[in-house]
């Protein structure tokens, strides 16, 4: 890589990518990259990780038309399935959560609710929904991060499945908080939706107590 882009440290390393602190032509970044898989054959593994790497990619430079915050993408590497992002500064919400008093946590769910709504209307599946995965920053705005799993869909099940992801990490890791976060959540998520199709929205979070009686998210949950 020539000088004016400098990967720095690693920050996370998963099963998936791992995510690189860096500049890229002055900027801090986020390199994201995925590596090869030894297990898949060469050719194959070279195609699903580049078509991840754009997956990804164009999901987070379309989400932000509709007006949710999410890292900016300078730049895609399909060579080392590599994705060049705005660094944001800030801390994940599941860090904070302790500190929040309760109309803190509130409204930062009523709003991560209406983010996730509109996510939903314009046929984007997150994939995986935590605390981990938004960012606070020091000015308080939300960001939601990591579309690694995003997929397009228009169907109540996947929706459902989206949201149920975000009730269960709030039960088993903020039980105290799951009420109080999860309805004013549900709340803002409701209020996103137009009034021709709300009946819609309340559909998809009656489905999650369906989900929950059959077990789809298994499935989900194997993708992890």
């Amino acid at each position: 890589m020539c000088s004016e882009i400098v990967i720095k440290e690693l920050i996370r390393k998963g099963a998936e990518a791992s995510l690189y602190s860096g500049n890229w032509f002055g900027k801090d970044v986020i390199f994201k990259r995925r590596f090869p898989k030894s297990y898949r054959i060469n050719v194959l593994d070279k195609a699903i990780r580049q078509s991840r790497t754009v997956n990804e990619a164009k999901a987070l430079i379309r989400v932000k038309n509709y007006g949710i915050n999410v890292p900016i993408v300078y730049e895609i590497d399909r060579k080392t399935s590599t994705i060049i992002m705005k660094y944001i500064q800030g801390n994940k919400l599941k860090d904070l959560m302790i500190s929040l008093n309760s109309n803190e946590k509130k409204d930062y769910f009523f709003e991560i609710g209406r983010f996730i709504a509109r996510l939903h209307l314009n046929g984007h599946i997150h994939g995986d929904i935590t605390t981990s995965n938004i960012i606070i920053s020091p000015e308080k705005d939300i960001f939601i991060i990591d579309f690694g799993l995003h997929e397009y869909s228009d169907t109540i099940e996947d929706k459902s499945v989206d949201l149920h992801l975000l009730k269960r990490v709030l039960i088993s890791t903020h039980g105290n908080d799951y009420k109080i976060c999860f309805d004013a959540f549900q709340q803002g998520y409701i209020i996103e939706f137009p009034e021709n199709k709300k009946p819609e929205a309340k559909q998809i979070i009656k489905n999650i107590d369906i989900i929950e009686t059959r077990g789809r998210y298994v499935k989900k949950e194997d993708r992890l």
